[in-house]
């Protein structure tokens, strides 16, 4: 198997972690989920299904983009394997989060972006050391 089509599975799996627990927790989720918060104040609702299964959707797609997508139209910083992986990770942080206070665990939601920032600082560092 490609390393490539490994580190893409790896990413959906990542992202599809989330959608498990939440099939399995599905009693427990509330109809409409909070996918977006604004002053930490969720302000958009969708229907448990779309919000469960609709991020991982546009994950996947996203994967896709930059793995199929002409060079001229991305920009993968540190490549292409660890654009996908920084993907697969971010989509199952974002994905997780919302899960996690649409069971009812109350959390500054802009605190959860900090990590997301330094694994994106992370990305630019590796980026820039490997095209020394």
């Amino acid at each position: 198997m490609q390393t490539s089509r490994r580190v893409d599975l790896i990413a959906i799996g990542l992202m599809a972690l989330p959608v498990v627990a939440g099939l399995v927790l599905w009693p427990e989720l509330p109809a409409r989920l909070a996918i977006h918060w604004s002053g930490g104040t969720p302000d958009t609702y969708v229907s448990k299904p779309v919000g469960l299964l609709g991020i991982f959707a546009f994950g996947v797609a996203t994967v896709l983009f930059v793995r199929y997508a002409p060079a001229s139209m991305t920009n993968t910083p540190g490549g292409k394997d660890v654009s996908v992986l920084f993907l697969g990770v971010v989509f199952a942080w974002v994905q997780t989060t919302i899960l996690v206070w649409n069971l009812g665990h109350r959390f500054d939601v802009g605190l959860s972006v900090v990590p997301i920032l330094l694994l994106a600082g992370l990305l630019v560092v590796y980026s820039l050391l490997r095209n020394r």
